[in-house]
């Protein structure tokens, strides 16, 4: 079996996957708000996006949704009761309209028979996955609030089409349940959103969009504060 390159990127986990599964996959689009699975079910499908984007999501028992995970364009999951053989722990729903690459359980059980290298592909992606889990429960106990909701906006930074233009920043979901996807109460985050509008780092340009106008002091905003 080839190993693995150490400390690979989620990314090019994902992409190594993809691969691996390519003879495998077959196209299917999901209209935004439809469910992909829920909670509980057994059966399922791998899913690599293309386009669109899925939020994960738990209802707690008061019938509340609370985001966990958010997936976009070259994510590859959806494969975690293949593996332990265990009921999906979450609802998918796709967020906008999503076009993907799935295949179901019984073909993906046959290609890591067929193809060694994709067991390896798909734990160091699940390992992958734990380690990001683990640093944001840190961020979470080492970071102000301030300094998580910028960091977890770093990533959503948007390039300008053309030289000049403003650099936006879009919430993929709604901003109770980004809050909840970083693991703050909505209010809390709305007081640091207002923080960094306050100090001049962002500018809001409407609903769950803010123009950036101060990137390198977003940066730092991020930054977990010194002891």
């Amino acid at each position: 079996m080839r190993e693995l390159e150490h400390e690979a990127h989620p990314g090019d986990l994902a992409q190594q996957a993809r691969r691996l599964l390519s003879r495998h996959l077959h196209v299917r689009r999901f209209p935004a708000g439809s469910l992909l699975w829920r909670e509980g079910e057994t059966t399922g499908m791998l899913v690599a996006i293309r386009t669109g984007r899925v939020k994960i999501y738990r209802l707690l028992p008061n019938g509340r949704a609370v985001t966990l995970l958010l997936f976009g364009p070259d994510d590859v999951f959806g494969f975690l009761p293949f593996l332990d053989g265990r009921p999906y722990p979450a609802y998918a729903q796709a967020i906008d309209d999503v076009e993907a690459e799935v295949m179901p359980r019984s073909a993906l059980l046959q290609a890591l028979r067929a193809e060694p290298d994709l067991a390896a592909t798909l734990i160091a992606l699940l390992g992958e996955r734990l380690r990001a889990a683990f640093d944001l429960i840190q961020g979470m106990s080492t970071r102000g609030v301030r300094a998580r909701v910028a960091a977890a906006l770093l990533p959503l930074l948007a390039e300008p089409h053309q030289v000049g233009d403003p650099i936006v920043i879009a919430l993929p979901v709604t901003a109770q349940e980004f809050a909840g996807a970083i693991g703050v109460a909505p209010e809390t985050f709305s007081r640091a959103l207002k923080a960094l509008f306050d100090e001049g780092i962002l500018a809001r340009e409407g609903p769950g969009r803010y123009r950036v106008l101060d990137g390198p002091a977003l940066e730092q905003a991020a930054e977990p504060p010194l002891d």
